[in-house]
């Protein structure tokens, strides 16, 4: 995964701050094989009258570490909903390589969500053209999080959870967009 070095060949800008939004892409590939570590992080933040402050990532840590396994994150503090964490099983540094690019994938829908507030932000930070062209890494990823979510459930961040956050999630139409509709509606019970 030190190969990993995404960032530059499909985002024209990992920092994005006017008219009110702020998008910052974040990517720390490993240096060191033995200590392997992963991370592409998109974090947003824009006023919808209030503060709406957002995180996704794909991440993977080598044990000791609390979350040892490829796994996605999301923080969705402002709508309640908290932070949570899906676990995929990814067998080898391929299909990881097709997860990330399918979260970039994933991260378009994030980005459109966004021009309501501020009109041209997709292409201003991404690449779209190449972008578009990892569907099938999405769609790959999106058969991931639906294996994860029969085999793992969801990780909720048990200090943050409230009784009202599954529900929450299920209702936030940009998650059922990034997760995948059927996947979140898979849920049966936290």
């Amino acid at each position: 995964m030190k190969e990993f070095h995404f960032i530059k060949t499909y985002f024209n800008k990992p920092i994005y701050d006017k008219s009110g939004v702020r998008v910052v892409i974040d990517e720390r590939p490993s240096l060191n094989i033995l200590e392997e570590e992963y991370s592409f992080r998109i974090t947003t933040r824009f006023e919808n009258p209030k503060t709406v402050h957002r995180d996704y990532a794909i991440e993977h840590h080598m044990p000791p570490a609390k979350h040892s396994y490829p796994h996605l994150q999301f923080k969705f503090h402002t709508e309640e909903i908290g932070q949570f964490r899906l676990r995929i099983d990814i067998a080898d540094e391929m299909e990881y390589r097709k997860a990330v690019l399918g979260f970039i994938f994933k991260t378009k829908s994030i980005l459109e969500e966004l021009e309501k507030y501020s009109k041209g932000i997709t292409n201003d930070i991404m690449v779209v053209s190449l972008v578009s062209q990892l569907k099938s890494d999405g769609d790959f990823l999106s058969r991931k999080i639906a294996d994860g979510i029969k085999a793992y459930s969801i990780e909720f961040d048990r200090k943050r959870l409230k009784a009202d956050s599954f529900g929450k999630l299920k209702e936030n139409k940009l998650l059922l967009d990034f997760i995948g509709p059927g996947n979140i509606m898979s849920f049966k019970d936290i």
